[in-house]
């Protein structure tokens, strides 16, 4: 996660490294997508695909990436909404290119 204030990397928390600002919201909040991203995955494999996807488009609405994208385009696809599940796939593949590469 990026500190909002100093744009600094952060990987623990609760503070930033650089400018000490408290992050503890933003961690709590990447706690609950999480959490809701296990959920949708749960339902997902009890066969509840529409509350898989109202949970999985709540959590790209927290924060839009790769993984919220490929899940939709997942249960799209399982729903058949195949123009839907094109649309979500596509759109993942941007998210991963806006990533900064790690090497």
């Amino acid at each position: 996660m990026r500190c909002p204030v100093c744009r600094a990397e952060v990987n623990a928390g609760p503070q930033c490294r650089r400018c000490r600002a408290d992050l503890s919201l933003l961690f709590a909040l990447e706690e609950q997508r999480s959490q809701a991203l296990a959920r949708a995955y749960q339902a997902m494999r009890r066969g509840r695909l529409g509350q898989a996807l109202a949970i999985a488009e709540g959590v790209d609405a927290l924060r839009s990436d790769a993984e919220s994208k490929r899940l939709q385009a997942i249960l799209h696809l399982l729903e058949r909404d195949f123009a839907a599940a094109c649309r979500e796939y596509a759109a993942s593949l941007q998210t991963s290119r806006d990533l900064p590469e790690t090497r």
